[in-house]
């Protein structure tokens, strides 16, 4: 053989782009894969997503969702710009960047379940509304990436994918944050909010034997620096348990305890002042 040749042969090697190319034939099979399920999805028909086991769906996908779509969207902003990660972890980008789709299809349809009993959050709708699209184009994008970066490489094809697909991540990452924003909202600020309120307007002055008294799970109050609380409402709050609280403040000057526990800490201290009604006197 031809030294000229073998050596031609070996550059032409070399110069090959790093991981497999893929095929026509290949890549219709995994495009197939990819958007059927989203087909699919789109067909089912209100109420797919409604509840399991009597409980609302929304709550769990929605937090898949903010999950999924913000690595997938950060994923494939990085492989628009390095291809070699795209030629490495298609395999796994394509798949999740799909059920990240998948995921919000089935977040709107549980929504809109979800919306006839509690009413609707028109901004977490409208911002769940949005993101259809945005999912939808961001699967596209990895599908075109993949066309044009392992089975047809044509370089304008190839940046004018480049621009969609971070256009989509781009605008994909605000979206999820106000949807999964304005759900919290919906779902908790007011009752958030209502927790912090001090449950007593006044200071009163008590006696260690009036609070001793209240004892009990049903009545708790307790003694800290010299301050009364009353933990009878905070008892099932309590991010430890409830034994904490009944077994070691209620009835009891629990300053030892608090103060070991949660001296200096901001949180602990925030909503223990909440529980104020007065302070003991001799």
């Amino acid at each position: 053989m031809n030294p000229a040749v073998e050596t031609s042969e070996k550059t032409v090697v070399n110069q090959q782009p790093k991981g497999h190319p893929l095929s026509y034939k290949k890549f219709a099979a995994i495009a197939a894969a990819g958007i059927l399920p989203i087909v699919v999805f789109m067909l089912l028909p209100y109420g797919a997503w409604a509840d399991i086991a009597d409980i609302p769906m929304h709550p769990l996908i929605v937090h898949g969702v903010v999950v999924l779509l913000p690595v997938a969207a950060i994923w494939i902003l990085v492989s628009v710009w390095k291809t070699n990660v795209l030629r490495r972890s298609w395999k796994v980008l394509f798949p999740l960047t799909v059920i990240a789709t998948l995921g919000v299809i089935a977040a709107k349809s549980s929504g809109d379940s979800l919306a006839a009993a509690v009413g609707l959050p028109n901004e977490h709708a409208d911002a769940g509304n949005r993101l259809i699209p945005v999912a939808i184009a961001m699967s596209a994008s990895v599908l075109l990436l993949m066309f044009f970066t392992m089975v047809r490489p044509i370089k304008v094809f190839s940046t004018s994918t480049r621009i969609l697909a971070s256009l989509a991540t781009v605008v994909a990452l605000p979206l999820t944050y106000i949807a999964g924003h304005t759900g919290a909202e919906a779902v908790w600020e007011e009752e958030y909010a209502e927790a912090q309120l001090p449950i007593s307007d006044e200071s009163l002055e008590f006696s260690f034997d009036e609070v001793a008294k209240r004892n009990s799970i049903d009545a708790c109050w307790s003694v800290v620096d010299g301050v009364v609380y009353d933990m009878t409402t905070f008892i099932a709050r309590h991010p430890a348990g409830a034994s904490s609280i009944t077994e070691y403040m209620c009835g009891q000057d629990a300053t030892d305890e608090f103060q070991g526990e949660h001296g200096g800490q901001g949180e602990p201290e925030k909503w223990l002042e909440t529980l104020r009604i007065g302070v003991v006197v001799d």
